[in-house]
Protein backbone atom coordinates (compact mmCIF):
# COMPACT_ATOMS: atom_id res chain seq x y z
CA UNK A 1 0.00 0.00 0.00
CA UNK A 2 0.86 3.68 0.29
CA UNK A 3 1.27 6.35 2.75
CA UNK A 4 -0.54 9.40 1.93
CA UNK A 5 0.92 12.06 4.43
CA UNK A 6 1.62 9.66 7.11
CA UNK A 7 1.49 10.91 10.76
CA UNK A 8 4.52 9.88 12.71
CA UNK A 9 3.19 8.33 16.13
CA UNK A 10 5.26 8.09 19.24
CA UNK A 11 3.88 5.39 21.70
CA UNK A 12 4.69 5.93 25.24
CA UNK A 13 7.19 2.90 26.30
CA UNK A 14 4.28 0.89 28.10
CA UNK A 15 2.39 0.77 24.59
CA UNK A 16 5.62 -0.32 23.28
CA UNK A 17 6.19 -3.30 25.82
CA UNK A 18 2.87 -4.10 25.83
CA UNK A 19 2.42 -4.11 21.93
CA UNK A 20 5.65 -6.65 21.78
CA UNK A 21 5.16 -8.58 24.86
CA UNK A 22 1.70 -9.56 23.55
CA UNK A 23 2.93 -10.21 19.95
CA UNK A 24 5.06 -12.34 21.37
CA UNK A 25 2.81 -14.45 23.72
CA UNK A 26 1.85 -18.12 23.84
CA UNK A 27 -1.80 -16.89 24.50
CA UNK A 28 -3.45 -16.56 20.62
CA UNK A 29 -6.00 -14.32 21.94
CA UNK A 30 -3.18 -11.82 22.66
CA UNK A 31 -0.61 -12.87 19.78
CA UNK A 32 -3.27 -12.15 17.01
CA UNK A 33 -4.14 -8.61 17.79
CA UNK A 34 -0.84 -7.58 18.63
CA UNK A 35 0.56 -9.44 15.05
CA UNK A 36 -1.72 -7.28 12.73
CA UNK A 37 -1.15 -3.79 14.75
CA UNK A 38 1.37 -2.60 12.55
CA UNK A 39 -0.82 -3.05 9.82
CA UNK A 40 -3.81 -1.60 11.54
CA UNK A 41 -1.52 1.70 12.22
CA UNK A 42 -0.34 1.76 8.23
CA UNK A 43 -3.76 1.16 7.17
CA UNK A 44 -4.52 4.46 9.63
CA UNK A 45 -1.60 6.28 8.08
CA UNK A 46 0.48 5.78 11.32
CA UNK A 47 3.99 4.90 11.39
CA UNK A 48 5.18 4.24 14.62
CA UNK A 49 8.47 5.77 16.45
CA UNK A 50 11.20 4.58 18.36
CA UNK A 51 13.69 6.08 20.45
CA UNK A 52 16.79 5.14 22.18
CA UNK A 53 15.44 5.83 25.25
CA UNK A 54 12.13 3.54 24.44
CA UNK A 55 14.95 1.21 24.26
CA UNK A 56 16.86 1.38 27.01
CA UNK A 57 13.42 0.93 29.54
CA UNK A 58 12.61 -2.11 26.86
CA UNK A 59 15.89 -3.75 27.44
CA UNK A 60 16.36 -2.90 31.26
CA UNK A 61 13.96 -5.56 32.52
CA UNK A 62 15.29 -8.80 34.97
CA UNK A 63 15.00 -11.46 32.00
CA UNK A 64 18.06 -11.52 29.58
CA UNK A 65 15.50 -14.11 27.31
CA UNK A 66 12.85 -11.06 27.12
CA UNK A 67 14.91 -8.53 26.65
CA UNK A 68 16.38 -10.48 23.50
CA UNK A 69 13.04 -11.12 22.30
CA UNK A 70 12.02 -7.90 22.47
CA UNK A 71 15.24 -6.99 20.23
CA UNK A 72 14.08 -9.34 17.95
CA UNK A 73 10.50 -8.40 17.35
CA UNK A 74 11.53 -4.53 16.81
CA UNK A 75 13.86 -5.89 13.89
CA UNK A 76 10.78 -7.86 12.61
CA UNK A 77 8.65 -4.32 12.14
CA UNK A 78 8.93 -3.59 8.31
CA UNK A 79 8.28 0.12 8.76
CA UNK A 80 9.50 2.26 11.81
CA UNK A 81 10.82 6.09 12.18
CA UNK A 82 13.37 7.51 14.00
CA UNK A 83 15.91 10.20 14.52
CA UNK A 84 19.54 9.89 14.22
CA UNK A 85 22.19 12.29 12.08
CA UNK A 86 23.37 10.80 8.80
CA UNK A 87 26.24 8.34 8.25
CA UNK A 88 25.67 7.39 12.07
CA UNK A 89 24.25 3.82 13.91
CA UNK A 90 21.55 3.40 16.66
CA UNK A 91 18.66 5.08 17.57
CA UNK A 92 19.36 8.95 18.72
CA UNK A 93 18.35 10.56 22.08
CA UNK A 94 17.77 13.30 23.86
CA UNK A 95 21.12 14.33 23.37
CA UNK A 96 21.18 14.36 19.80
CA UNK A 97 18.39 16.16 19.36
CA UNK A 98 19.65 19.21 21.81
CA UNK A 99 22.96 18.75 19.40
CA UNK A 100 20.61 19.33 16.13
CA UNK A 101 19.40 21.88 17.87
CA UNK A 102 22.52 24.08 18.64
CA UNK A 103 23.77 23.03 15.30
CA UNK A 104 20.69 24.37 13.72
CA UNK A 105 20.98 28.10 15.42
CA UNK A 106 24.78 28.40 14.86
CA UNK A 107 23.64 27.42 11.63
CA UNK A 108 21.62 30.92 11.14
CA UNK A 109 18.21 29.36 12.65
CA UNK A 110 16.72 32.29 14.39
CA UNK A 111 13.73 31.12 16.11
CA UNK A 112 11.75 27.90 17.59
CA UNK A 113 10.25 26.95 14.75
CA UNK A 114 12.78 27.19 12.29
CA UNK A 115 14.93 25.14 14.64
CA UNK A 116 12.50 22.70 15.03
CA UNK A 117 11.58 22.11 10.93
CA UNK A 118 15.71 21.88 10.71
CA UNK A 119 16.45 19.41 12.67
CA UNK A 120 13.53 16.98 11.98
CA UNK A 121 14.58 17.01 7.95
CA UNK A 122 17.80 16.45 9.29
CA UNK A 123 17.17 13.72 11.76
CA UNK A 124 13.88 11.77 11.18
CA UNK A 125 14.37 8.20 9.34
CA UNK A 126 12.23 5.72 8.11
CA UNK A 127 12.80 2.16 7.57
CA UNK A 128 12.67 -1.31 8.99
CA UNK A 129 13.48 -2.08 12.40
CA UNK A 130 16.49 -3.62 11.56
CA UNK A 131 17.80 -0.42 9.96
CA UNK A 132 16.64 1.11 13.49
CA UNK A 133 18.22 -0.76 15.80
CA UNK A 134 21.04 -3.25 13.86
CA UNK A 135 21.21 -6.62 12.97
CA UNK A 136 24.09 -7.68 15.46
CA UNK A 137 22.28 -8.81 18.79
CA UNK A 138 25.37 -8.89 20.52
CA UNK A 139 25.40 -5.31 20.88
CA UNK A 140 22.73 -5.73 23.04
CA UNK A 141 24.00 -8.56 24.98
CA UNK A 142 26.66 -5.89 26.12
CA UNK A 143 24.75 -2.81 25.79
CA UNK A 144 21.81 -4.34 28.24
CA UNK A 145 24.33 -4.65 31.42
CA UNK A 146 25.59 -1.59 31.16
CA UNK A 147 22.05 0.21 30.78
CA UNK A 148 21.13 -1.48 33.92
CA UNK A 149 24.11 -0.41 35.84
CA UNK A 150 23.18 3.18 35.29
CA UNK A 151 19.70 2.67 36.56
CA UNK A 152 20.83 3.75 39.85
CA UNK A 153 22.09 6.94 38.78
CA UNK A 154 18.85 7.79 36.63
CA UNK A 155 16.73 7.15 39.67
CA UNK A 156 19.05 9.76 42.04
CA UNK A 157 18.88 12.09 39.16
CA UNK A 158 15.05 11.73 39.16
CA UNK A 159 14.51 11.89 42.85
CA UNK A 160 16.79 14.89 43.32
CA UNK A 161 15.59 16.88 40.22
CA UNK A 162 13.07 18.78 42.44
CA UNK A 163 15.55 18.95 45.47
CA UNK A 164 16.74 22.64 46.51
CA UNK A 165 19.66 22.57 49.20
CA UNK A 166 19.14 26.13 49.06
CA UNK A 167 16.82 29.15 48.54
CA UNK A 168 17.72 29.60 44.74
CA UNK A 169 15.88 33.24 44.64
CA UNK A 170 19.44 34.10 46.40
CA UNK A 171 21.84 36.57 44.15
CA UNK A 172 25.46 35.18 43.85
CA UNK A 173 26.40 38.32 45.81
CA UNK A 174 24.54 37.63 49.04
CA UNK A 175 25.95 34.17 49.09
CA UNK A 176 29.42 34.78 48.26
CA UNK A 177 29.95 37.56 50.62
CA UNK A 178 29.24 35.37 53.35
CA UNK A 179 31.91 33.80 55.80
CA UNK A 180 33.48 30.59 55.31
CA UNK A 181 31.85 27.64 57.59
CA UNK A 182 33.96 26.06 60.35
CA UNK A 183 34.79 22.50 59.97
CA UNK A 184 32.16 21.77 62.30
CA UNK A 185 29.27 23.78 60.79
CA UNK A 186 30.29 21.98 57.42
CA UNK A 187 30.08 18.72 58.95
CA UNK A 188 26.86 19.35 60.12
CA UNK A 189 25.62 20.54 56.90
CA UNK A 190 26.60 17.03 55.01
CA UNK A 191 25.11 15.40 57.84
CA UNK A 192 21.75 17.22 57.32
CA UNK A 193 21.80 16.91 53.48
CA UNK A 194 22.50 13.48 53.61
CA UNK A 195 19.07 12.91 56.03
CA UNK A 196 17.27 14.63 53.77
CA UNK A 197 18.40 13.04 50.61
CA UNK A 198 17.61 9.89 52.20
CA UNK A 199 14.00 10.68 53.23
CA UNK A 200 13.26 12.61 49.55
CA UNK A 201 14.15 8.70 48.18
CA UNK A 202 11.81 7.17 50.32
CA UNK A 203 8.99 10.15 49.54
CA UNK A 204 10.07 9.81 45.76
CA UNK A 205 9.35 5.78 45.45
CA UNK A 206 7.14 4.39 48.87
CA UNK A 207 8.39 1.09 47.47
CA UNK A 208 11.90 1.45 47.92
CA UNK A 209 13.66 -0.11 50.76
CA UNK A 210 14.99 1.82 53.36
CA UNK A 211 18.69 0.31 52.82
CA UNK A 212 18.32 1.50 48.87
CA UNK A 213 17.64 4.88 49.96
CA UNK A 214 20.38 5.06 51.98
CA UNK A 215 22.62 3.92 49.77
CA UNK A 216 21.40 6.44 47.70
CA UNK A 217 22.10 9.16 49.92
CA UNK A 218 25.84 7.73 50.59
CA UNK A 219 26.55 7.72 46.62
CA UNK A 220 25.11 11.40 46.38
CA UNK A 221 27.23 12.88 49.24
CA UNK A 222 30.36 10.51 48.21
CA UNK A 223 29.84 12.56 44.88
CA UNK A 224 29.65 15.87 46.92
CA UNK A 225 32.58 14.90 49.26
CA UNK A 226 34.99 14.51 45.89
CA UNK A 227 34.16 17.79 44.80
CA UNK A 228 34.80 19.70 47.96
CA UNK A 229 37.80 22.00 48.27
CA UNK A 230 40.44 22.66 50.71
CA UNK A 231 38.95 24.60 54.20
CA UNK A 232 40.68 27.59 53.48
CA UNK A 233 39.19 28.78 50.11
CA UNK A 234 36.88 31.80 50.03
CA UNK A 235 33.18 31.16 49.16
CA UNK A 236 33.40 33.76 46.89
CA UNK A 237 36.56 31.79 45.08
CA UNK A 238 34.63 28.41 45.33
CA UNK A 239 31.95 29.41 43.85
CA UNK A 240 33.20 31.17 40.70
CA UNK A 241 35.31 27.54 40.21
CA UNK A 242 31.85 25.31 39.96
CA UNK A 243 30.03 27.70 37.92
CA UNK A 244 33.43 28.07 35.64
CA UNK A 245 33.61 24.70 35.79
CA UNK A 246 30.24 23.84 34.59
CA UNK A 247 31.02 25.97 31.61
CA UNK A 248 30.09 29.54 32.63
CA UNK A 249 32.59 32.48 31.73
CA UNK A 250 33.31 34.47 35.03
CA UNK A 251 32.52 37.82 33.28
CA UNK A 252 28.92 35.47 33.50
CA UNK A 253 28.99 35.55 37.46
CA UNK A 254 27.56 38.46 38.44
CA UNK A 255 26.91 39.68 42.08
CA UNK A 256 22.99 40.09 40.64
CA UNK A 257 22.31 36.78 39.11
CA UNK A 258 20.67 34.54 41.24
CA UNK A 259 21.27 31.11 42.27
CA UNK A 260 18.65 29.53 39.72
CA UNK A 261 19.63 31.69 36.90
CA UNK A 262 23.08 30.47 37.30
CA UNK A 263 22.42 27.32 38.15
CA UNK A 264 19.93 27.12 34.91
CA UNK A 265 22.60 28.15 32.78
CA UNK A 266 25.28 25.91 34.58
CA UNK A 267 22.78 22.80 33.56
CA UNK A 268 22.65 23.62 30.08
CA UNK A 269 26.03 24.34 29.41
CA UNK A 270 26.89 21.10 30.73
CA UNK A 271 24.69 19.66 28.31
CA UNK A 272 26.37 21.15 25.67
CA UNK A 273 29.67 19.99 26.53
CA UNK A 274 28.58 17.13 25.86
CA UNK A 275 26.91 17.85 22.52
CA UNK A 276 29.90 19.46 21.74
CA UNK A 277 32.12 16.22 22.19
CA UNK A 278 29.48 13.80 20.65
CA UNK A 279 28.50 16.33 17.39
CA UNK A 280 32.27 17.44 17.14
CA UNK A 281 32.17 21.03 17.61
CA UNK A 282 34.04 23.45 19.64
CA UNK A 283 32.54 23.93 23.00
CA UNK A 284 33.78 27.34 22.97
CA UNK A 285 31.56 27.93 19.66
CA UNK A 286 27.79 26.35 20.85
CA UNK A 287 28.38 27.38 24.40
CA UNK A 288 27.41 30.79 23.25
CA UNK A 289 24.03 29.03 21.61
CA UNK A 290 21.32 30.78 23.94
CA UNK A 291 19.18 28.19 25.68
CA UNK A 292 16.01 29.64 24.82
CA UNK A 293 16.38 29.04 20.99
CA UNK A 294 16.50 25.38 21.74
CA UNK A 295 12.56 23.55 21.49
CA UNK A 296 13.86 21.01 23.86
CA UNK A 297 15.20 23.14 26.62
CA UNK A 298 11.85 25.33 26.12
CA UNK A 299 10.11 22.14 26.74
CA UNK A 300 11.87 20.80 29.87
CA UNK A 301 11.57 24.41 31.66
CA UNK A 302 7.69 24.83 30.50
CA UNK A 303 7.35 21.59 31.67
CA UNK A 304 9.37 21.96 34.80
CA UNK A 305 7.94 25.52 35.49
CA UNK A 306 4.26 24.81 34.96
CA UNK A 307 3.95 20.97 35.43
CA UNK A 308 2.39 19.45 38.65
CA UNK A 309 4.24 18.85 41.58
CA UNK A 310 5.39 14.88 41.57
CA UNK A 311 4.47 13.43 45.12
CA UNK A 312 6.05 10.15 43.69
CA UNK A 313 8.93 9.93 41.32
CA UNK A 314 10.08 6.91 39.57
CA UNK A 315 13.22 6.44 37.55
CA UNK A 316 11.47 5.85 34.72
CA UNK A 317 10.37 9.65 35.12
CA UNK A 318 14.00 10.53 33.85
CA UNK A 319 13.48 9.14 30.29
CA UNK A 320 9.57 10.33 30.24
CA UNK A 321 11.31 13.94 30.39
CA UNK A 322 13.31 13.26 27.54
CA UNK A 323 10.52 11.27 25.60
CA UNK A 324 8.58 14.83 26.15
CA UNK A 325 10.49 16.82 23.50
CA UNK A 326 9.24 14.57 20.80
CA UNK A 327 5.78 16.84 21.37
CA UNK A 328 7.83 19.01 19.04
CA UNK A 329 9.36 16.39 16.46
CA UNK A 330 6.31 14.24 15.93
CA UNK A 331 3.09 14.42 14.25
CA UNK A 332 1.21 12.70 17.63
CA UNK A 333 3.06 11.71 20.70
CA UNK A 334 1.39 9.54 23.43
CA UNK A 335 1.81 10.18 27.39
CA UNK A 336 0.62 8.85 30.89
CA UNK A 337 -2.18 11.06 32.32
CA UNK A 338 0.33 12.49 34.14
CA UNK A 339 2.28 14.13 31.37
CA UNK A 340 -0.52 14.99 29.63
CA UNK A 341 -2.35 17.16 32.20
CA UNK A 342 1.28 18.73 32.71
CA UNK A 343 1.36 19.89 28.60
CA UNK A 344 -1.70 21.03 29.06
CA UNK A 345 -1.06 23.58 31.72
CA UNK A 346 1.85 24.10 29.74
CA UNK A 347 -0.27 25.33 26.81
CA UNK A 348 -2.44 27.20 28.56
CA UNK A 349 0.37 29.27 30.28
CA UNK A 350 2.44 29.37 27.81
CA UNK A 351 0.56 29.43 24.48
CA UNK A 352 3.57 30.55 22.37
CA UNK A 353 4.89 26.88 22.51
CA UNK A 354 1.77 25.47 21.18
CA UNK A 355 2.71 26.01 18.03
CA UNK A 356 6.02 23.77 18.32
CA UNK A 357 3.78 20.58 19.22
CA UNK A 358 2.15 17.88 17.57
CA UNK A 359 -1.06 16.38 19.50
CA UNK A 360 0.00 14.96 22.67
CA UNK A 361 -2.54 12.41 23.55
CA UNK A 362 -3.04 9.48 26.30
CA UNK A 363 -4.10 5.58 25.45
CA UNK A 364 -4.74 3.24 27.90
CA UNK A 365 -4.21 0.40 25.60
CA UNK A 366 -1.49 0.03 22.58
CA UNK A 367 -3.87 -0.69 20.47
CA UNK A 368 -6.25 2.62 20.64
CA UNK A 369 -3.06 4.28 19.20
CA UNK A 370 -4.13 2.75 15.56
CA UNK A 371 -7.94 4.59 16.79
Amino acid sequence: MSLLRPLIVAPDTSHWANWIDAALSDNAARRHPARTFHQRLLDAGRIPFLSWHHLEELLCIDSAHNAVSRVAYLQSIPLISWMRFPDTAGLGAITDILAAEAMAFDAGCSDLIEVRDHVRSHLLRTGSGVEAVGRENWVWDVARPMMRERRPMHEMVTVLADMRIMDERQTFGRLANQPRRSSEERRRVMAGTHARVFREAIAADPTRWPEEARAMADSFMANVMKRMPRDNIPPRDLMLAAYVSLGLDPDEVTDERTIAELSALATFRNQLRVVAENANVSFDRLKRVPMEKLPSWRIGEALKRFGQQRTTRPGGDMHDRALAVLAAYTDVLYVDKRTHEDFRRVIGKAPELAALFGTVSKASRYDDIAS
